[in-house]
């Protein structure tokens, strides 16, 4: 009788948000060649705020805050080698992940 091994496929998808560019630009560089990569839209939010809370109500400051987002998903065969790359993730500066991870018999 012999018994057939199940391959067992990971699926690991990944969000992640960053208000700097920069460090999300080099997420493409740390992943295998097997992933694929979406660029997702940039949340902008404006405020402003009274330069002095008591005298001139005219005098104002606004600011934006811009997020920038992405996703990507990675097929692994090993669950190693994805608690290696989320290790890898995790020295990301500035970077938010959320990892969700599914399993393929």
């Amino acid at each position: 009788m012999t018994q057939y091994k199940k391959s067992i496929i990971y699926i690991c998808k990944v969000w992640s948000i960053s208000t700097d560019l920069k460090s999300l630009n080099y997420l493409p560089l740390l992943l295998p060649l097997s992933s694929s990569f979406i660029g997702l839209s940039t949340k902008t939010k404006r405020f402003t705020l009274l330069r002095s809370p008591l005298g001139n109500k005219a005098a104002k400051d606004q600011f934006e805050r811009r997020e920038y987002r992405s996703y990507f998903t990675i097929t692994f065969r090993s669950p190693t080698k994805i608690l290696a790359f989320i290790d890898i993730l995790r020295y990301l500066n500035g970077v938010k992940f959320k990892v969700v991870l599914e399993k393929i018999y």
